[in-house]
Parts: structure tokens; sequence; C-alpha cells
């Protein structure tokens, strides 16, 4: 029973969208892929989790939280009648190994070891829960999705489960009927509405933009190039052929550039001039009509999403 789905984090959808209009830095393409790997991830575990009998548990993904003045993020959490089981998610890729409590890759390079980690996790959980009246006990792991990672010379006490791993472990939680625990749903709920929604990071890895630096255009679904052209009723790419309804295009487009400037209205000059279809007035204002919210407001009209 999932309480709070998993959605792609802001930072990370607003990186997506500037990725096609700007230019990146080596470090921020590499700090995006990272992130989008991560992302991709938590979704396959999430996969595994739903087609599981385990799905019947109480689902909390990508929880930010706080507890004593300290920000943290648990990346999946799975609340049995008798157990929390808390994850913290990796996709890596590649081969592993570890020497004392140093995490390396084959090629030597140190990378930071992740148990640490889990550990604080866990300890910024449990006293926080234990105010909502939570008092199961908790199962800390980092499990690792890729099938493509290995790992070498680890000790069977770390906490953490391996690809090879995963449906045996996911069998190992069993199945319980939550019909019965409509307490424990009541207090999960209040735990995910602890959930800070703006998170303090979200601007740490947005590169500086405004509107006049950007690409303008209707981004192709297929291709990810700034070629789509009206054709006809509807829209085509020009590089790849890549066909889209007309008002499918240009309200995803406009939902970009909602979230890259909240700030600027939503009109039909600035939508005609962010989509860049050479459409006419008439045409766009048809469109936004059908499909927003028409807001006059003095001099000018605007438009709001639903």
């Amino acid at each position: 029973m999932i309480l709070k789905p998993r959605k792609i984090p802001a930072s990370l959808q607003l990186r997506h969208y500037l990725r096609h209009r700007m230019s990146f830095t080596d470090g921020e393409l590499k700090k995006l892929q990272a992130d989008e790997k991560g992302f991709e991830g938590e979704c396959h575990f999430d996969e595994l989790i739903s087609q599981s009998p385990v799905s019947t548990y109480l689902q909390l993904n990508d929880l930010l939280l706080e507890w004593r003045n300290t920000t943290f993020q648990i990346d999946s959490l799975l609340i049995s009648p008798y157990k929390i089981y808390l994850f913290d998610i990796k996709n890596y890729e590649g081969e592993f190994y570890i020497e004392g409590n140093r995490w390396y890759l084959s090629s030597g390079n140190e990378i930071k070891n992740p148990i640490p980690q889990i550990h604080r996790l866990e300890s910024f959980l449990r006293p926080l829960i234990q105010t909502l009246g939570i008092n199961l006990p908790i199962e800390a792991s980092v499990i690792f999705v890729n099938p493509d990672f290995t790992l070498y010379q680890a000790t069977r006490h770390l906490p953490i489960i391996l690809p090879t791993q995963i449906n045996s472990f996911i069998k190992r939680l069993g199945s319980v009927s939550m019909n019965s625990s409509g307490h424990l749903i009541d207090l999960a709920k209040k735990l995910g509405s602890l959930h800070i929604e703006n998170s303090p990071y979200d601007g740490m890895y947005i590169p500086e933009y405004t509107y006049e630096s950007l690409n303008k255009g209707v981004l192709c679904l297929n291709c990810g190039l700034l070629s789509v052209r009206l054709n006809g009723r509807g829209l085509m790419c020009e590089r790849c052929g890549e066909k889209e309804e007309l008002h499918v295009g240009i309200m995803r487009t406009i939902k970009e550039y909602r979230m890259l400037f909240p700030q600027r209205q939503i009109t039909v000059s600035a939508a005609n001039d962010w989509c860049r279809l050479g459409m006419t007035r008439l045409r766009m204002q048809k469109i936004l009509k059908e499909q927003l919210v028409m807001v006059k407001g003095g001099k000018s009209t605007y438009y709001c999403f639903r």
C-alpha cells in the first residue's frame, strides 16, 4: 500500500529541462547523469516491491524529514505490522571491493562508504517515529539494484543486499495483510505528513540561467532536439520525423516554462515566444483557453493550470 509515491525530484526535473536548452559544464553533466541513474535505480526497486507480496505493506518513498534541526532523506520505507524496513538504494555499476572500512572502485579509486550513512538514517528515524507512537524495530539495509554491480571482500555482517540477493530478501519479508492495522496506517500517514516538500538541497546543483539565455522551442520526445515544427494540424520533428498532437506538445512545453519561470505569467505572447512555432496569436489563444484557466487581470489576460 503506497502512502507516499515517488516523484521525480524537482531539482532533477528542472535540470533535465535545462539540459536541452543550454550548455552544461562537464561537472554539471556528470552530476545530472549520476542523479538520473540514482532515480532510475529507486524506480526499479519500487517496481520490484510492487510485483511482490510485500506490496501489501505500507510504503513511503523519497521522504525528506527533520530531526533536531537536521534534515535527512530516506529512499524507501516499508512498514509491516511487526517491523520497519529502511532502504538506502544504490544503482552502482561495475566492480568494487572493500578493504577494512574503505570502499574502492576496481581501478583503486576510493568512494564514500555507504554503511555509516544507513546507520545515520536509522539513528535519526528511530527517535522521530517514537514521538509519533511507532515503536517497531527497524531493519536498515543498503540495497544495490543494478545487476551489473559486483562487490568483493564484503563480510556477511554488513547491512547490504546485493543484486543476486534481492529476490530471496523480498521473499523473506513475507506477506501480512494490513487490514487490521488501521492505527498503524494512521501513524504511518502522520509520518508521511512530516515530509519536507522544498528540499534545502534543491538549488545546489542547478546551473544559473535566465530567460534570454535559454534556447526556445518544442523539444522532441524521441531525439531530444529542439527541432519540432508545425505539420498541418500537428507537430513533427524535422530531425527524426516523430509526430505529436499540437495541443499535447504545446502544453508539455508550457509546463516546462512554468517550472523554469514560476514567477512569469503564461500569456499568449509568452507561449508563442517560448514555443517558437510561428503560430498565429488566435491559434495559440484557442489552445490555451481549452487547456488552461483564463484569468483576466487589468490590461493583460493570462492563464493558469487547473
